[in-house]
């Protein structure tokens, strides 16, 4: 008899085991999809899911020596898109930005003297050299301003000291503390591309230099440095601009020196007194929100 019902029992037993492991493998599917959205829609999670990843080799020398590839979630935010009224765009360039990348110990970050002060000694260079703070100062200002809210913004291009060439979205959300803001540019150093929630396109990505390729053909170059002859009201200029013209803001983004001016078609000086790229953009982003009536 034993062996008339073996068949039938294991048959069942069979089936009960298939259907727990399959119940208990589709909850580890559902758990596991709510803990990536639950990591993609946290924007106090630094530098979102990695979903796809190939690290670069990099030692502690400056810089990596292959790149990789990847897809990386970070969380943004619902921008205005490029205004395209009758008006030009406004475009920003912000130049000679410290953005260099290493590996302290087994993590790949954005070096800055108040955290790698002893190993930047280490490596005979001077901590105060590496000042990504600057640019972080300047993209809020800028991806923070009335114009870009208001949707005036057509883009923002940073040009690293190492002569990488970084293309920012007018609807990229930067971080507010500098540790969380060279995170995200680290992931970026690394993966090429940051997107943005949803995978609705790039938000942050490195570009083929040089910058005036990715400029409109209608613009305007303006470049800002205290040692230009020509002193104006950055008000009476702006409102003095062609409105048909896409009007393009070069910054510099670094603790001392020059902006590259070889392209610029103006170059001016806004103040008679030094002032932080924080600082001019700022002066830059209102003169044209009351020029374009921007409240």
């Amino acid at each position: 008899m034993s062996s008339m019902f073996t068949p039938c029992a294991n048959s069942k037993l069979k089936h009960k085991r298939d259907k727990k492991q399959t119940e208990t493998r589709c909850w580890k599917e559902e758990e596991e999809e709510n803990h990536g959205n639950d990591m993609l829609e946290n924007p106090s999670l630094e530098g979102g899911l990695i979903k796809k990843t190939k690290l670069h080799e990099c030692d502690e020398s400056m810089g990596p020596k292959e790149h990789g590839t990847a897809m990386v979630g970070l969380a943004g935010i619902p921008g205005g898109p490029c205004y395209q009224g009758s008006k030009g765009g406004v475009h920003f360039v912000l130049q000679k930005a410290s953005l260099v990348a290493a590996y302290v110990g087994k993590r790949y970050q954005i070096l800055n003297p108040d955290e790698h002060a002893n190993f930047l000694r280490r490596k005979n260079k001077n901590p105060y050299d590496y000042r990504p703070d600057i640019v972080h100062e300047a993209l809020l200002q800028i991806m923070g301003s009335r114009l870009c809210m208001a949707g005036r913004l057509c883009g923002v291009f940073i040009t690293t000291d190492e002569g990488i060439l970084i293309r920012v979205e007018p609807n990229t959300q930067i971080p507010k503390t500098l540790g969380s803001f060279c995170n995200m540019m680290a992931e970026l150093l690394q993966k090429f591309s940051i997107k943005s929630k949803g995978n609705r396109g790039k938000l942050l990505r490195l570009i083929e230099n040089p910058v005036t390729q990715h400029l409109p053909v209608n613009s305007r170059k303006i470049g800002l440095s205290i040692s230009s002859p020509k002193a104006v009201q950055i008000n009476d200029y702006v409102a003095a601009a062609n409105h048909d013209e896409n009007l393009v803001f070069v910054v510099g983004a670094m603790a001392y020196g020059k902006i590259d001016a070889e392209y610029v078609d103006d170059l001016i000086s806004v103040s008679a007194l030094p002032l932080s790229a924080g600082t001019c953009l700022r002066r830059i982003c209102v003169a044209l929100e009351r020029n374009q009536k921007i409240h």
